[in-house]
């Protein structure tokens, strides 16, 4: 949902498409040698994967990645009806006879951001990955039945596909492990030869980059030795792929040694950071992208001693202002965020009091009356907006001297005992995402 009638819908992820490109060029000046893939999996991390995706190639990606298989092929269908050019394989074989002759003619160079290329790595057997070498994704392989799996979807659309053999460096989820990535490559090898795949790429993930411990450098230290070791056990095979990556955020920030011909960005993209306790996003130089907001629904004045929503575990110290919002679980806020989460209105902050329930919450607005007993007028109206998370620095809300900052999707993690990646990909489908960019005075 992105093209609605803002008032009609008392929720909404604001997505600032200007920050998520300055972002991306941030870390581009990381490692500027390097080819860029944006990760737009699990709907751009909630952000919107089809608007999200365009706004990185406009920011100069390269590849675009995706985890899911489903995800990545309704990706390129909306590619191509956007007039997106593929990165065509040359001379691609149409039929099994042709195949061991046109495999001979090189294919072109590495992909642009007129000319991405996307890349996925999760399926499961029962994946029609026929249709996804169809559509010229890059696939991943980690296993021999990977490999065959890959093989079987080629030879029966009649088309090669380009392979990034994933190679398991420690993480210990995809990717072979030491006594099976050489067989693999050989075998790999003996496919590309009979013309159904090409290998272009030699790929892994870190563990610990974002930990600050000796016990973590050393870690990542191994696993980026486990790492060239298979890059030579695959010139050994005969295969000659053009790319090696590993680094996502973490890495491309920590250990430029891990950025070999090509990187991914994930979370830093989205304006945070992998690991707000070394450096936060305004440290790493990004800047939240997307901002969370609902509307008043009504104020009310309880006296103390009132207990407020379902079981009653928070009660009136003394008289209150409260402030019924219209947001909870189902819109996904994380239920413990009960009498730890605040929420932003008015230039202030305001607790959420009482449990989240599914789709309503209750904040703290202050005393009703001064310590002499007076009255204190309400200083919220209905209607008035409230902000759950956003941007910290953000000049037309919080980043003004003397006015509290916005909540952060990291205070939000801190508050829910999670972290900001959970935050942000849990905002609910059925939140509507409305795309905006800075204007020029900003």
């Amino acid at each position: 949902m992105t093209n609605v009638d803002v008032p009609q819908w008392p929720v909404r992820a604001v997505v600032n498409l200007s920050a998520f490109q300055e972002n991306l060029a941030q870390m581009r000046r990381f490692a500027p040698n390097c080819q860029q893939m944006a990760i737009v999996k699990a709907n751009a991390y909630g952000h919107g994967i089809e608007r999200m995706a365009l706004a990185a190639l406009g920011a100069g990606a390269e590849w675009l990645g995706v985890a899911k298989a489903s995800e990545a092929f309704q990706l390129r269908k909306y590619l191509d009806k956007q007039g997106v050019a593929r990165d065509h394989l040359v001379d691609t074989p149409t039929s099994a006879m042709m195949r061991s002759r046109l495999y001979q003619t090189a294919a072109m160079g590495l992909p642009t951001a007129a000319r991405p290329r996307i890349l996925t790595w999760l399926y499961t057997p029962q994946t029609d990955l026929q249709q996804v070498v169809k559509a010229e994704i890059d696939i991943s392989v980690s296993t021999l039945d990977q490999l065959d799996q890959v093989s079987r979807a080629c030879d029966a659309a009649g088309l090669r596909c380009r392979v990034h053999l994933k190679v398991d460096t420690g993480l210990c989820r995809a990717g072979a492990t030491d006594q099976d990535f050489p067989v693999l490559c050989k075998l790999a090898r003996a496919r590309e030869r009979a013309g159904l795949i090409e290998v272009s790429a030699i790929w892994s993930h870190l563990a610990r980059a974002d930990e600050d411990t000796a016990a973590a450098e050393t870690f990542t230290k191994s696993q980026l030795r486990t790492f060239d070791w298979a890059w030579g056990v695959a010139q050994e095979a005969g295969l000659r792929p053009r790319l090696r990556h590993i680094a996502a955020t973490a890495g491309i920030i920590w250990y430029p040694e891990s950025h070999y011909d090509l990187v991914r960005v994930g979370i830093s993209g989205y304006g945070l950071s992998p690991n707000p306790e070394i450096a936060s996003s305004w440290q790493l130089g990004v800047r939240p992208v997307m901002r969370l907001e609902t509307n008043v629904v009504q104020v009310k004045k309880v006296e103390k001693g009132a207990a407020v929503s379902y079981g009653g575990e928070w009660v009136a110290p003394g008289p209150r202002w409260l402030a019924l919002l219209p947001i909870g679980y189902a819109d996904g806020l994380h239920r413990l965020a009960k009498n730890r989460g605040e929420t932003w209105i008015k230039g202030r902050r305001a607790p959420i009091v009482g449990r989240v329930p599914m789709d309503q919450i209750v904040v703290d607005l202050g005393p009703a009356v001064d310590d002499s007993g007076i009255p204190v007028p309400c200083p919220v109206e209905p209607g008035e907006l409230a902000i759950i998370f956003g941007d910290a620095k953000d000049r037309l809300f919080g980043g003004i001297p003397g006015v509290p900052s916005l909540p952060t999707a990291d205070d939000w993690a801190e508050w829910t005992d999670t972290i900001n990646y959970e935050v942000i990909t849990g905002i609910s489908p059925n939140v509507p995402r409305i795309y905006v960019e800075d204007q020029p005075d900003r």
